[in-house]
């Protein structure tokens, strides 16, 4: 009997035992669980936080560039007053401000001193909210008179910068918005979008140096990839390309999403 008792004891201690360390590996289970919900929800408020504070900076900077500020966010193209002076007095790196009528797309255009300072930075340089700029590539020239200008943008989860980009995948969108306007200080470039496609980040379109896109046959035969060959054919040694680069989604880097669009006018600013 006493024996009995004891293997009775002794069970009743392993039991407490396994119900003690049952208890404590459900206690930690649940305090990191509690630690990621905290970190996630934070990560989350932080990035709604964000974009409402880009979204705000925008507008105030409109505020500032647009000369008829009730009026000229609506208006586009040569409707659209924009003050690249002031633009430019408010950020050196400023060259100009790019639209794409009835999308998102309505922001200052910059030129950095490299092509990763203004992935992280605002307009006004500061690395929070983490939106980046709009910018040119380094290499290009700031009057656009490269045979192909180079544009870089993120494509960002809140529908701002480059995520309209994906639209143009269909069709009837893209027949329906084919302009692409950029204000410089003293002229209006408005540009043709010709396709939009998935591009490998390592396309021999893009050749990160200043001696580059002289081989003409060799460009119409890399675009042929990736837009019509009717598009194709238009081009000449006269054409003026523009590039406007993003990734495939938000969180995918692995493809770039680029619109490529022609110059098919230029028109001089009035003094």
């Amino acid at each position: 009997m006493e024996e009995n008792d004891l293997i009775i004891k002794r069970k009743k201690q392993e039991k407490k035992k396994s119900n003690k360390i049952s208890k404590f590996f459900w206690n930690v289970v649940f305090i990191v669980c509690l630690g990621v919900f905290i970190y996630s929800s934070f990560n989350l408020a932080k990035d709604y936080y964000g974009s409402y504070k880009a979204g705000n900076n925008l507008k105030n900077l409109k505020t500032s560039v647009f000369k008829d500020k009730n009026l000229s966010e609506k208006k586009v193209g040569e409707n659209k007053v924009v003050d690249v002076k002031k633009l430019k007095e408010l950020n050196k790196d400023a060259i100009g401000w790019i639209e794409i009528p009835d999308t998102n797309l309505d922001e200052p255009l910059v030129q950095g001193n490299d092509n990763d300072y203004y992935l992280w930075r605002s307009f006004d340089k500061k690395t929070y909210p983490l939106t980046g700029t709009i910018f040119l590539d380094v290499y290009n020239k700031k009057d656009f008179s490269d045979r192909i200008s180079y544009i870089f943008g993120h494509n960002m989860w809140d529908k701002t910068k480059f995520s309209c980009f994906v639209n143009f995948e269909n069709k009837e969108f893209l027949e329906n918005h084919k302009q692409v306007f950029i204000h410089t200080e003293d002229k209006l470039l408005e540009y043709e979008i010709i396709g939009v496609d998935l591009v490998d980040p390592n396309t021999p379109l893009y050749e990160q140096s200043s001696d580059r896109n002289k081989d003409l046959n060799f460009i119409k035969k890399e675009l042929s990839k990736h837009i019509s060959k009717d598009e194709v054919d238009k081009i000449d040694e006269n054409s003026k390309l523009l590039m406007l680069v993003t990734c495939k989604k938000p969180d995918d880097n692995t493809l770039r999403r680029i619109l490529f669009a022609k110059l098919i006018n230029v028109k001089d600013k009035e003094k």
